[in-house]
């Protein structure tokens, strides 16, 4: 491009904008083509599957509708792994390649959407690099797992683009693409709950449908013409809730935990920004640490973001893109930030896909205004762009090479984030696997000091020490897990085992009746074993 790179409006150069967008994620992601499926996860979405495993089959699709698998619904994205296996059966390098082609043409759609939008073509295509380019953004590339959200994303900017087109000539015919787009990437991932209220962020710009001279008739006219959004919206966030309840993954707890909740929230909109400034360690997981959420922190974070949004309200009139990046980035984190807590983590690199679209279009176009007061400072601000890009690629490719097994993965997670059961109970597994039960014994403590909340981990243990030889000790675990979720049908199952091992099989046998109700293959599985071993 030219020196004057943010401020480039020529439509000509679009197609070559494009093509270096493409060429630079492709040759950035490629080291993604080469790491494996990790255990975490891809095993329930692909590997493990038996419905994925199959490919396309009509009761593929039609489970992928109905089921409530891994706590989600969203059968495209199923759909789009089934299609996967079919292409290239169990290999990862086919289904790495189908989450960096939809992570190309996100970043290629976004500068075309953004300069369709704006008519700047060098700023659109600065925030586009930055969205390809950023490390936090790996994670959603290279965990085939979350092709829900390269896949929705697509579907996201396909509905700006629809809007876009239907605002220039509103009818029937324009309506209902923009409604099936959004239908879609509902499909995909009830992340976009919130994209009816981007779309009326558009209308204020840089669509400008909401000017100081709109009556309050238009605005109330501007509302209207989203309700089918909002109501397929508010469908589609009821039908979450119940898929996440239905796999237990909504966090419970007594009555300060709301407040709790809030507050990590509100520090994790901070700590996104800090992230997305310095993106350096980097983990798949961070640990939901109520402790370390005080009240000053929370306090000071609240406040902070109060301030900002004052500031850029205060803004609207002379930079009205700052009210819609800023808020951009906190509507698009309500579903994920934490104030209903989904999980065991305080926040995850992959909920910045979308959100940090926002604070790109910030800074790029608060950067270029800037830049255009200074001598030179078109010229300074394409060098430190191109600096930048730089920078995150590196870091980007780093960051991938994390991603190439999950002993690598799970090594780093303990490497850069204290306190991290989860990667501990996961490495864990895998060492247990290898026949290493010591080592994978002393990972399953460390899981279960830190998260004794846990019910896998206390499972978890007890496997390795059974393996190992330790039944009593696999005994008590497994007594634990059952104590800390009556309900978990695998404990159960455990335990029963434990007790037969122990020759306790009117024990084993308390564990059928308790089993029954909750697994009968397993219940059966168990019956079986006692009364072998009485005819003993």
């Amino acid at each position: 491009m030219t020196v004057s790179l943010f401020n480039e409006k020529s439509t000509s150069r679009l197609p070559l904008a494009l093509l270096l967008i493409a060429s630079v994620t492709m040759a950035v992601y490629w080291p993604v083509l080469f790491n494996d499926f990790i255990s975490y996860d891809d095993t329930d979405y692909v590997t493990g599957n038996m419905m994925v495993r199959q490919g396309i089959t009509v009761p593929g699709i039609a489970w992928a509708f109905s089921a409530f698998h891994a706590g989600n619904w969203h059968p495209l994205t199923w759909l789009s792994h089934m299609m996967d296996v079919t292409l290239f059966n169990l290999d990862p390098r086919g289904h790495h390649a189908s989450a960096l082609i939809l992570h190309t043409l996100n970043a290629s759609i976004l500068c075309a959407l953004l300069h369709r939008l704006t008519g700047l073509l060098g700023r659109s295509l600065v925030v586009a690099l930055l969205f390809a380019l950023h490390p936090l953004h790996v994670e959603s590339v290279a965990w085939i797992a979350e092709r829900k959200d390269v896949l929705s994303t697509l579907f996201w900017l396909l509905t700006m683009w629809s809007y876009a087109l239907y605002t220039k000539k509103p009818g029937l015919k324009r309506y209902l693409p923009m409604l099936l787009c959004f239908a879609l990437g509902l499909m995909a991932k009830q992340m976009l709950v919130t994209l009816p209220l981007i779309l009326l962020l558009m209308d204020y710009w840089p669509l400008r449908r909401l000017t100081s001279e709109s009556s309050r008739k238009t605005i109330w006219g501007l509302l209207a013409e989203k309700i089918p959004l909002f109501v397929m919206a508010t469908a589609a966030s009821l039908v979450t809730i119940k898929a996440q309840a239905s796999a237990g993954a909504i966090a419970r707890g007594d009555g300060s935990s709301v407040l709790v909740c809030a507050g990590n929230a509100f520090i994790a909109y901070l700590t996104y920004i800090r992230n997305m400034c310095w993106p350096t360690n980097l983990a798949i997981f961070y640990p939901f640490e109520p402790d370390g959420i005080t009240p000053l922190k929370a306090i000071s974070a609240v406040t902070f973001l109060l301030l900002a949004s004052i500031l850029i309200i205060a803004q609207r009139v002379k930079r009205p893109y700052l009210v819609f990046g800023w808020f951009w980035y906190l509507i698009t984190l309500l579903p994920v930030i934490g104030f209903l807590r989904i999980g065991g983590q305080a926040l995850a690199d992959r909920y910045t896909y979308v959100p940090l679209i926002g604070l790109f279009v910030v800074l790029v176009w608060a950067i270029a205004d800037s830049a255009e007061s200074l001598r030179y400072g078109s010229r300074m601000s394409s060098g430190i762009t191109v600096i930048v890009c730089v920078l995150l690629s590196c870091l980007t490719i780093r960051q991938i090479g994390y991603w190439k097994t999950s002993y690598e993965l799970y090594s780093h997670a303990l490497n850069v984030v204290d306190r991290n059961w989860l990667a501990h109970n996961n490495i864990g597994i895998l060492l247990s696997q290898s026949q290493r039960n010591e080592e994978a014994i002393s990972h399953f403590r460390q899981s279960v000091a830190l998260n004794p909340k846990g019910s896998d981990g206390y499972r978890n243990l007890g496997n390795a020490l059974q393996m190992a030889g330790q039944n009593r000790e696999a005994l008590e675990s497994f007594v634990t897990a059952t104590e800390i979720n009556p309900a978990d049908a695998e404990s159960l199952f455990r335990l029963g085992y434990a007790y037969l091992f122990s020759g306790n099989a009117e024990g084993a046998q308390q564990e059928y009746f308790r089993l029954l109700p909750l697994d009968r293959v397993r219940a059966e599985a168990l019956l079986s074993s006692i009364n072998a071993m009485s005819h003993h």
